[in-house]
């Protein structure tokens, strides 16, 4: 079973480095900056960190925590209002679980403007151009696109031993040209920090994400096979790139691994399958006929 350490070189319920400090009996708080501090919930199943950018004017609470928080602990509001008294504006990464669970605590939630939610939405939408930036008076945050992609809070991380690009849908190109243009938009000394396990992490994790993605969209990776423990019993294909690990569904692309053809095509197996068994549970009680 891969990974044998998911969070990297931390254990879940340790601090991922001395500059976080333990504020309660779930949430941990490192400044990054006078400005801007990393929430993180070190007991968490997905060892998740959520952060707070303050400006002059308001404060950005980029996630909105997983949701696995002990009953009675504080929300993540209550966390951010601890370290400022400016109005809070949520912007959460994407919608998983892990992400948005004290999104009702807070007066109203920014996220990507794609079709499928702008139709869910009645009222209140404020809509965030690619390359728009938001303004906090003396702090800004640019918004950028990143095609079929979630940027930022899961786009890149030190987690679960790799990178995982096994779930329906997964492009590995766009994966690839995404990782290409967020290297053209960064520089060596630029500071990522991810969502997931030990957040901060430089420019040469990305690097070495590009280059993997290069040799598996041109063909060229070596893969092994391992079990891994989000769908425990499969074999899923993993390519090694450096410390990296990038896990992608057995044999085929995600595409195709998912497609209605391969639905089709396991529906059909396991008809045939229990046709087979039907077949061989009747064969001890067929009557035998002997030659007079």
């Amino acid at each position: 079973m891969e990974p044998v350490d998911v969070f990297g070189n931390v254990k879940q319920g340790e601090l991922y480095s001395s500059a976080s400090t333990m504020i309660d009996d779930w949430y941990a708080v490192e400044a990054i900056d006078t400005q801007t501090f990393a929430i993180n919930e070190p007991k968490s199943s997905q060892y998740n960190t959520s952060y707070l950018i303050v400006g002059d004017a308001r404060a950005i609470m980029f996630d909105a925590g997983s949701g696995e928080r002990l009953p009675g602990s504080r929300s993540m509001r209550e966390v951010a209002e601890q370290y400022t008294d400016k109005p809070i504006t949520l912007i959460l990464s994407h919608f998983h679980y892990d992400h948005i669970y004290d999104a009702p605590t807070f007066d109203g939630i920014t996220f990507i403007d794609r079709p499928e939610i702008r139709t869910s939405i009645q009222n209140g939408v404020f809509t965030i151009s690619p390359w728009e930036s938001l303004d906090t008076e003396r702090r800004s945050l640019k918004v950028a696109s990143i095609r079929n992609q979630v940027f930022a809070g899961d786009f890149i991380y030190r987690h679960l031993g790799g990178i995982i690009a096994f779930a329906p849908g997964s492009d590995l190109v766009a994966y690839k040209a995404n990782s290409a243009r967020l290297l053209q938009l960064t520089n060596p000394g630029t500071l990522f920090l991810g969502a997931h396990g030990i957040p901060r992490f430089g420019r040469d994790w990305l690097t070495l994400l590009n280059s993997a993605l290069e040799k598996i969209v041109r063909g060229e990776a070596e893969y092994r096979y391992v079990a891994h423990y989000l769908a425990p019993g499969i074999p899923w294909r993993v390519h090694q790139n450096g410390e990296m690990s990038i896990y992608t569904t057995p044999l085929v692309d995600p595409q195709l691994f998912w497609s209605r053809w391969m639905l089709l095509l396991l529906v059909t197996v396991f008809i045939l399958s229990l046709y087979v068994l039907h077949r061989i549970a009747r064969l001890p009680f067929a009557p035998v006929q002997r030659d007079e």
